[in-house]
């Protein structure tokens, strides 16, 4: 029995050292998943399974070789030091998140505490177990199209008001193999006690279907939700859509390509707008090239399972496919929000490919993008209920929440406000001096007007406006735009006075991407002749 309780504290021993630190060669390697996750993800059942070991021997008989019983206490002391410094980790994610949310260089977000939680607690982050709430209800395997495979059910409370925003998540599993029962629920079970509704997909799976099945039919599923998500209580209109790993790639590559009619089934008509809020995609592929420099020491794996199982031809002679199916090569200047959230330790997609599109993304696309790095932390840890994943969640209840905002709609009147007049529209001159837009064109040459106050027309205070003004002069800075401080007045005095800014040598779209990102209708163009007032959305001019 000695030797037993010996061996087992070994492998405890070895199991949290994984978690800890992986390997990344040879045997090492190979295990470092699956038995870095359990053991990361579960370190206080390792410390009671120690205890118990410990507690059987005692009952058997405590070994009276002395180098045998001091290697079974030295093995039990390593094996509580690292679960407590496991559990530490877990439960210090917690302000990790909450610092990443808050310290982001665009439009942070403080998120709920613990205690704000609509459906966890303490005693189900203990359990981990990610049971449904008993009053959830579940529609199952509604079919989304003609395919075995093309079934999703929706999630929703009886309470739901009409209306409600959707979250749509895709499961991972390397595109060949998961299922809609198996990933993301325990924050799943918060958005839906929250009062969103969930939509979770089944999809074809290589290599049966290779490329771009999976595409298809994750686009497929959105136009169902964009078509049917109002009878089941959802507004198609504030859809964020989120997944794990392969799901993850799967969901930022459809939030970056609403506007390519590529993946699009053409038996779905009646979908005009294939756009969503927000993507959350969770350790996701999100490089699909196998770029070295991104995945360190990885890709030469993935690009190995795309060659012979997923998309089943060659890297070399179809590169520009490749480029096409990875969301770093797709972010553009209308992206929308995303929230990436990826573990230092994955060992199956290295953290640096979220770092890489994050940075990407930042120098591209104008809309907030909020990144959790958590620190010894596997692939797919969100699957238990752990303190970590509960973190997580409230990240992403946070950012949902804000891409997802309703919006009012643009009437008529409105765009007529904006017009020049009734609107007074100044820019600051060169000396520092007020001038009405059409001189300063004269002076400095064309440039388009935006701000960032009072988003869609709903009126902020003072305060709010000037953090609002703050950030976006900001990342303009960063950007380096060539700008100069603009003001557009209501001489009526029924309207506060917008302060925003002039944008030279940047085009028209550049300016519209950047007021959507800081939710605005409308923006000015300015020639020596004229100021245009364009839609943000469309880019029409208005009036």
């Amino acid at each position: 029995m000695a030797y037993f309780v010996a061996l087992c504290s070994a492998f405890l021993v070895l199991s949290a050292l994984t978690a800890l630190r992986p390997g990344r060669r040879g045997l090492s390697a190979v295990v470092a998943y699956p038995v870095g996750w359990a053991a990361g993800e579960l370190p206080a059942q390792a410390i009671g399974i120690e205890l118990a070991l410990l507690g059987l021997l005692w009952w058997w008989g405590w070994p009276t070789t002395h180098w045998l019983s001091v290697l079974i206490g030295v093995l039990a002391a390593v094996v509580f030091a690292e679960n407590l410094a496991l559990v530490f980790i877990a439960f210090y994610s917690r302000r990790i998140v909450r610092r990443a949310m808050a310290t982001a260089p665009l439009r942070p977000l403080d998120i709920p505490r613990p205690r704000d939680d609509a459906f966890g607690s303490w005693w189900r982050t203990a359990l981990q177990f990610p049971y449904h709430p008993r009053d959830m209800q579940l529609v199952r395997n509604v079919p989304y199209g003609p395919e075995r495979r093309h079934r999703l059910d929706v999630w929703r409370m009886s309470t739901t008001p009409k209306g409600a925003p959707v979250v749509f998540y895709i499961h991972g599993g390397s595109w060949t193999f998961g299922d809609k029962r198996e990933q993301g629920r325990p924050m799943l079970h918060e958005f839906v006690r929250r009062g969103w509704v969930a939509v979770v997909i089944n999809y074809r799976l290589a290599p049966r279907y290779p490329w771009p099945a999976q595409i298809e039919d994750s686009t497929r599923a959105l136009g169902w939700i964009k078509k049917n998500i109002a009878s089941y209580g959802g507004d198609p209109d504030r859809v964020v859509v989120s997944g794990g790993s392969a799901g993850g790639h799967l969901a930022a590559l459809l939030a970056l390509t609403a506007n390519d009619p590529t993946w699009r089934p053409r038996d779905v008509r009646g979908v005009e707008d294939w756009s969503v809020r927000g993507a959350m995609p969770f350790y996701g592929v999100l490089e699909t090239t196998g770029d070295e420099i991104h995945w360190r020491g990885l890709g030469w794996g993935l690009l190995h399972l795309l060659e012979h199982r997923v998309v089943q031809m060659p890297f070399a002679e179809n590169e520009a496919l490749y480029r096409s199916l990875s969301p770093y090569e797709r972010i553009h200047a209308a992206a929308p929000p995303f929230l990436v959230v990826h573990g230092v330790n994955d060992t199956l997609v290295d953290v640096n490919v979220a770092r890489a599109f994050v940075q990407r993304f930042r120098e591209v696309a104008p809309a907030p993008i909020y990144y959790v790095e958590l620190p010894f932390t596997q692939h797919a840890f969100d699957i238990s209920a752990s303190p970590r994943t509960s973190a997580t969640t409230r990240a992403a209840v946070a950012f949902a929440d804000s891409a997802a905002t309703p919006r009012p709609r643009f009437t008529p009147s409105l765009a007529r406000s904006y017009q020049v007049p009734p609107t007074d529209l100044v820019v600051k001159s060169s000396s520092g001096e007020w001038v009405g837009a059409l001189e300063a064109a004269r002076e400095l040459g064309p440039f388009t007007i935006l701000t960032s106050d009072n988003p869609f027309s709903n009126q902020l205070d003072e305060r709010q406006n000037v953090e609002r003004r703050s950030e976006l002069l900001g990342d303009l800075q960063r950007r380096g735009v060539r700008l100069r401080d603009a003001i557009g007045r209501d001489p009526s005095g029924r309207w506060p006075g917008e302060e925003g800014f002039a944008l030279f040598d940047q085009s028209v779209d550049f300016a519209r991407h950047v007021a959507r990102a800081w939710d605005q209708f409308a923006i000015y163009e300015v020639t020596t002749e004229q100021v245009l007032v364009r839609s943000v959305a469309t880019g029409e001019v208005l009036g």
